[in-house]
Order: C-alpha cells, then structure tokens, then sequence
C-alpha cells in the first residue's frame, strides 16, 4: 500500500533545527566506554527520529529486542520519559543484568529487563500498541525475524517506529528475506521509510507520509547540527513503487540525490529535494 504522503494538521511541523540536542551529547558521553555495534550515525538518526516524536507529542513505552550491552538501548532510555517505559529482551544473564543498569542513571523512565528468548516471549506480556520506538536486533536469522515482526506488528504504535537492525548486511541475509517475506504477507502492517547505515526503518502506512517527510524536510538538518555531513539521501523510484528513502555515505556533495538527478536530467523542485 502506498503512503498517504500528505503531512497531517494536527502534526507539528517537523524541524530537524529546533530540536533538543543535548541528548546526543549525553548519549555520546554516557556510551563511550559501553562495548557494541550502534554507530555514532545510527545514533545520530535515533535522535532525529525521537526528537520528531517528541514534538508530535506522541507518548508511548519503548523496546528493543536483543540490548546486548546496552549501547542503543541507551539512546532510548535518554529519551524514555516519566510514565514511559523502556522494556530490554536478551536472553544472555549479564546482558539482562548489566544494561539497564547502564541505562538507568541516564533516564528519566522507568527500564524493565525480561530475561528470555523472543520466540519465548507472551504477547500479553507487551502492551498492544503501546510501544512508539521498537528495535529489534536478536535473533538476526529468517524464522526469528517472523516472529519479532508478529511482536512488533502487536506492540507497535499506529504512529510509532520500527528498527529492524542488520537489515541487507550480507553476514544475516536471514533478516532480510525474513522481513521482507513477512510484510509481503501482511502488506497492512508497515511500510519502508528509510534504509541504510546497517538499519530499516518501517511505520504503519496511514503513519509513514508522516516520518517521509521528517526524513526529507528536517532529518538532513538534525544530522548537520549534530556535526554529522557524510550523508546522502535517496529517493530514486516512483513513490508509489518505493516510497523509501535510502541513506548512504556522501555521494556528489549533495544532501539529495533525486531520481531526475541520478537518470542525469534535472530536478524537478529548486531545492533538489524529491518530490513526496
């Protein structure tokens, strides 16, 4: 199903420029010497993407499948606030003990660890559609991944966001065909909005114009501000084939790179942002 891409009125306006971003900083600061794989980029975007939330006034619990040391996590929990909860899946011991251990000093919300294989997992133990940031990075392989999209298609928000972590690395080709299978399935469940940085990132299609045009009109400034540049935005397919943008590293110094622009013709909007 093809995104709605009209941004809604009652919606605040996205601006990347206005946003908080002492979080970053705390995040940068608290995570230093925490061990793991979530990048400073992953990171930076987290924040984007949170930081909108927050200026949506979306409230909502958040969960990650899979905390290991509690890296990403805490990007999460800096911006859990009072009433919110940050639920940790890991079934490894130490990681179950130490992250939210890590975590809590630097949230405002409230951090509860489950100890326990995903597969394992009650759905009634997840709120149904109370959780507006999920992350799942567990099991990485194909049938695993159809089991956290079925807990994340219960849990999540109808405006909230879904991460899904390896997504095309070649070591875990399992979390590809994995979600990709599953949301050829249940085509009414999400949609793509961004690819890249070893990350997707999918909504709920009555949601995802929304974050589309996050992604396009104050996600490239958001980065920017928090000194990140080695960026390039991609929206090179009809939206109503692939309403998806892709991120990569920097390519031709541009901020946008537009199907016209890649086909060598000229951009069809003066800025050179794509057309929604």
């Amino acid at each position: 199903m093809p995104s709605d891409a009209a941004p809604r009125d009652w919606r605040a306006e996205p601006d990347g420029t206005s946003h908080d971003h002492t979080r970053f900083a705390a995040w940068q600061s608290a995570a230093a010497e925490v061990q793991g794989w979530f990048s400073d980029m992953s990171a930076a975007i987290w924040d984007g993407f949170l930081g909108q939330q927050a200026a949506w006034h979306m409230a909502g619990d958040m969960l990650e499948i899979g905390c290991a040391y509690g890296r990403a996590a805490m990007m999460l929990g800096l911006h859990a606030r009072l009433g919110e909860t940050l639920r940790l899946i890991d079934y490894q011991p130490h990681h179950i003990r130490d992250a939210p251990a890590r975590i809590r000093p630097h949230s405002q919300g409230s951090i509860t660890a489950i100890q326990t294989y995903s597969e394992r997992l009650d759905l009634g133990q997840l709120p149904m559609r109370g959780t507006r940031f999920m992350h799942i990075d567990g099991d990485h392989g194909r049938w695993g991944l159809h089991n956290d999209m079925i807990l994340a298609d219960h849990a999540l928000a109808a405006d909230g966001l879904l991460v899904l972590d390896d997504f095309l690395a070649p070591q875990f080709m399992g979390v590809t065909l994995g979600a990709i299978e599953w949301m050829a399935q249940h085509p009414q469940s999400f949609e793509f909005v961004m690819v890249g940085f070893n990350k997707a990132y999918l909504a709920r299609p009555r949601f995802a114009g929304d974050y589309l045009h996050f992604i396009r009109d104050a996600l490239p400034a958001h980065l920017h501000a928090l000194g990140h540049h080695d960026f390039s935005l991609w929206l090179t397919d009809e939206r109503r084939a692939c309403s998806c943008f892709g991120i990569t590293q920097r390519q031709y110094e541009r901020d946008f790179i537009t199907r016209e622009f890649a086909m060598g013709k000229p951009d069809k909007r003066p800025d050179g942002k794509p057309e929604l």
